[in-house]
């Protein structure tokens, strides 16, 4: 296949980019859909560019407003791009909560009638739970509005900026679920069926509201995800940097993508180092050498293409910069050269910027003296690294403390980070000269697999369900075998987002007991955080809910251990709510680049931190360039200037973090940045 194979197939109409965050997943998705709009030119089929990431960067790539509405891409000087006539090329920045009430307002009567027809629920009931916001409902609504637009059939191409790797393939599950939503939701019309035909002697009439819209959500479905599957239509293009965690991301992404059965042809190797007189970026280039040769010998044995993007001084952000990032693109790049010059030097360890001032360095552990750190920012700009780091930091301060570090993102990378298996269950981080940090009662860590404790949740569920049926045809004789599957279909339907929030359960679990002294959360990137930050008070309302169902029913069928769960879970949840806005417990510590989607993802970040209430004394910006006198890194240094200008005036304590020529892995390598977070230059 060539480089430009997923340009090139005419028959493309969904195209998704995506990858660890930061790999450049929206720039080249960007690109990639500037680029088809104009191949499709003489055709006149329109491309609609689509980002499900909650937290958008569209509008900051392209350089003009998008939103939750279809919007024209514009050049301020041309009008529609590249002369490509009226209205080719459109992009659209999907609110997911937004399109939530729109589905309510429109369905929601349909819906309401469905739940009146299959369950036991009174009017009163059902109108509670359904003005509830189910946590990761909303992602439900993209692969709706996704299905809607191929059904309608008005855009060549669908063009898909997804979000980072572990909700990605989350979104991709979507249409699974969706299809057990549609079991569940049928279950309760068979049972209104049944009793039409049996009681009221009536044969099946032409499809009501209900069915009908039963029938527009199955087909829509079916639509879907016969097109993800789809080879001829459909491509997933993992993006990924030569860097050792990228490459073991992209890894689990392309097996889980298989197993979903969605094709992948090409890989995307984004920031190639060049060869140049500078030892900064000498030492970058022989450091990814490695990499570079790991990822011929992972993907491009496999059968993947690969297409080399090199490393650009200046962020690739407007339109003229995205064109010129796509001609790299889809340009024949010969791979990287495979033998390196002679040994270098070793690099002079980079200084702190001279225009930053002194107390930008002074020592930020008392700011980080907390029972719960939460690191969170944009993805790519190395949360990860930083948290491993400050918690190195602390066990180190704090010797005689246990320190839990751990991860509800569902792409982990703490083990990438600590160069050793991790997984879910506790564990000792490791150093290779001293054994367990700090004497084998420091750090801890802990990649929790949210998925087991809702499994646990499922089984107590299910037994109880059966045992409440059970105890009911005792009682009247009679089983109730359409109630029965309703509520066992109900109990395998798992929300979207609702697993995460139990492993903080967990470790509240953990806070309770008295376990650690100090936990260290390595947060998902920024839409999908500030949505686990928001949803512990959406999910007590839920369990709150069912709890008084329960209390209302109970002379129907007992649910007594269902009932105590749930009112113990509205009671973690509170403190959960409680600890979270209390800035002598909790402390949040944004991380960013200087870069301006960056920053601008922090100032809308810090924003959201305030409405929550919850503390964020410190912002890093990581990955500064150091002082060299070669060119392209000076010309990169000048780049960021304005944007650490920026970030100083946010009005939060910055420390100033450099960028490595080579990838930080391992305790020891994390204990450079730990030094720096010290202010130890």
């Amino acid at each position: 296949m060539p480089p430009a194979g997923f340009l090139e197939n005419p028959h493309l109409k969904f195209l998704l980019f995506g990858g660890k965050g930061g790999v450049g997943k929206t720039t080249t998705a960007v690109a990639a859909a500037l680029r088809q709009a104009a191949a499709r030119r003489t055709t006149g089929e329109q491309v609609l560019l689509v980002s499900t990431d909650p937290a958008h960067s569209l509008g900051d790539s392209l350089g003009q407003p998008i939103g939750d509405e279809i919007t024209p891409v514009l050049s301020a000087v041309e009008g529609p791009v590249r002369g490509l006539g009226t209205l080719r090329l459109f992009a659209w920045e999907v609110d997911a909560a937004r399109r939530l009430e729109q589905f309510k307002a429109r369905y929601g009567e349909v819906l309401k009638t469905i739940a009146d027809r299959g369950t036991y629920l009174d009017q009163d009931d059902i109108a509670s739970f359904f003005d509830l916001s189910l946590p990761g409902i909303d992602e439900l609504m993209v692969i709706i509005e996704l299905a809607d637009l191929v059904r309608q059939g008005t855009y060549g191409l669908i063009v898909v900026d997804t979000a980072p790797t572990g909700h990605t393939l989350r979104l991709l599950g979507l249409p699974a679920l969706m299809e057990q939503w549609i079991h569940l939701l049928d279950l309760m019309l068979e049972k209104h069926r049944y009793m039409l035909r049996v009681l009221a002697r009536r044969r099946r009439g032409p499809p009501d509201e209900a069915e009908r819209f039963l029938q527009k959500m199955s087909a829509d479905q079916g639509l879907l995800r016969a097109l993800l599957a789809d080879p001829r239509c459909t491509e997933f293009v993992p993006v990924l940097i030569p860097e050792a965690m990228a490459i073991e991301e992209t890894g689990r992404l392309i097996d889980a993508l298989a197993g979903l059965r969605v094709p992948v042809h090409t890989l995307v190797v984004n920031r190639v180092a060049i060869w140049r007189d500078c030892p900064f970026c000498q030492a970058r280039h022989r450091e990814q050498a490695p990499a570079l040769g790991q990822i011929e010998a992972r993907f491009a044995k496999q059968g993947y293409h690969l297409a080399w993007v090199p490393w650009a001084a200046r962020p690739v952000q407007g339109l003229p910069a995205l064109e010129a990032y796509a001609q790299a693109l889809f340009e024949e790049t010969p791979p990287p050269p495979a033998h390196l010059p002679p040994t270098l030097p070793p690099l002079r360890r980079p200084h702190p910027t001279p225009h930053a001032p002194a107390a930008a360095f002074a020592p930020l552990w008392k700011d980080l003296d907390c029972e719960l750190l939460l690191f969170g920012g944009k993805g790519g700009v190395g949360k990860t690294t930083l948290a491993a780091a400050a918690a190195l930091g602390l066990v180190e301060r704090h010797p005689g403390q246990r320190v839990l570090i751990f991860s509800t993102d569902p792409a982990h990378s703490l083990s990438d980070s600590f160069m050793q298996p991790i997984g879910n269950q506790v564990t000792p981080v490791l150093s290779a000269v001293e054994g367990p940090v700090a004497g084998g009662h420091g750090l801890h860590a802990l990649e929790m697999d949210a998925a087991v404790f809702m499994e646990e949740l499922k089984q107590l569920y299910a037994a109880q369900t059966d045992e409440a049926f059970e105890a009911f045809v005792g009682r009247r004789g009679v089983d109730a075998p359409f109630d029965r599957a309703v509520m066992e279909a109900l109990v395998s339907t798992t929300p979207p987002g609702l697993d995460e929030l139990m492993a903080l359960l967990k470790i509240m679990d953990f806070m309770k007991e008295g376990r650690f002294d100090r936990y260290i959360l390595d947060l998902a990137p920024t839409g999908h955080a500030l949505r686990f930050l928001e949803t512990p008070g959406l999910v007590r309302q839920w369990f709150q809910a069912l709890t008084r169902l329960v209390l209302k029913y109970r002379s129907v069928v007992s649910l007594t251990k269902v009932g105590e769960w749930l009112l113990e879970q509205s009671r973690r949840l509170r403190r959960v709510e409680q600890l979270l806005p209390d800035p002598a417990r909790c402390r949040f510590v944004a991380v960013s680049i200087p870069e301006a989607m960056a920053v601008d993802e922090t100032e809308r970040l810090l924003g959201r931190l305030t409405g929550l209430a919850i503390a964020c004394p410190i912002v890093i910006a990581n990955m500064v360039m150091p002082l060299t006198e070669c060119s392209f890194c000076q010309a990169a240094r000048d780049e960021q200037q304005p944007h650490l200008a920026r970030l100083a005036r946010l009005g939060h304590r910055l420390i100033q973090v450099p960028l490595f020529p080579y990838p930080i892995q391992g305790v020891e390598q994390l204990r450079l940045v730990t030094a720096w977070l010290g202010g130890n230059s």
